[in-house]
């Protein structure tokens, strides 16, 4: 089997790619797709939303097939008004068996989306999935915040942290907004530390990561900065040497490559 080129970006659609990737290879998978019919043009190109579930699904079943047993994915998603079809999806991993989902996480922003007929929308969903129940990467993260707790641990012991246990609200990193340093061209640019901590988290140095969507490179930019393998696809050609020019911006080192698809 050949060995699976590691460190390269391609200008292709990620259901095209994977089919080059062997079984069980992956260690990590970072995944912010369309959303459907939320934001971005990218959002817009299905004329139904079960025609965007029957695209996903597909997408699913293939992260399966190239994870490794101890292999997990992280996948974004909203909720909100109109916005069911990441429960739809929770639920067809569920009675397909696809991943276990060990949480379910809600990133609060700091900035919503406003309208005067509801509450605002300042949420994002990150399912925390796995290939295998028990046996998969999981480095504790911890806040900035120092830990004021003086009882006993669980196990009875003194507690040993210094800085609180990160939680599945995380209300500790603002959003890439309006006037971060980290706003670019792409409409749904995720933070880096949001992705820092998705990395750091879900694989060790020397893992490779498969970025589906790489949109505006962040999870590109964190793999680099944190010693990680990453493989990244993206169907639009503008994203991409977009993306190319912001991953240079922030590691001066990286220099752009791809392999031909065997």
């Amino acid at each position: 089997m050949n060995e699976l080129p590691v460190n390269n970006l391609y200008n292709i659609d990620c259901m095209e790619y994977m089919k080059s990737i062997p079984d069980n290879s992956i260690d990590l998978i970072i995944a912010d797709p369309p959303y459907y019919n939320v934001k971005g043009d990218f959002d817009f190109i299905w004329k139904t939303e079960q025609e965007y579930l029957e695209w996903f699904y597909s997408c699913l079943r293939e992260f399966h097939r190239i994870l490794k047993p101890t292999g997990t994915l992280m996948l974004w998603g909203g909720l909100g008004k109109n916005k069911t079809t990441l429960c739809r999806i929770a639920i067809y991993i569920e009675e397909n068996n696809l991943f276990t989902m060990q949480n379910w996480i809600t990133q609060r922003n700091t900035r919503g989306i406003g309208t005067k007929y509801n509450y605002m929308s300042a949420r994002e969903e990150l399912l925390f999935l796995t290939k295998d129940k028990k046996n998969y990467t999981f480095n504790i993260p911890y806040t900035e915040e120092k830990s004021t707790r003086k009882d006993l641990g669980a196990n009875g012991k003194p507690r040993k942290n210094e800085f609180k246990r990160v939680s599945n609200v995380w209300n500790d990193i603002a959003e890439a907004s309006q006037s971060s340093i980290e706003r670019c061209f792409h409409p749904t640019v995720k933070a880096l530390k949001l992705c820092d901590r998705i990395v750091e988290t879900h694989s060790n140095a020397g893992d490779t990561v498969f970025i589906p969507f790489i949109g505006s490179g962040s999870e590109i930019i964190s793999c680099i900065r944190n010693n990680r393998n990453y493989i990244g696809t993206e169907l639009s050609e503008d994203y991409f040497r977009q993306a190319i020019d912001r991953i240079k911006s922030f590691c001066p080192s990286f220099e752009y490559k791809t392999d031909k698809i065997k």
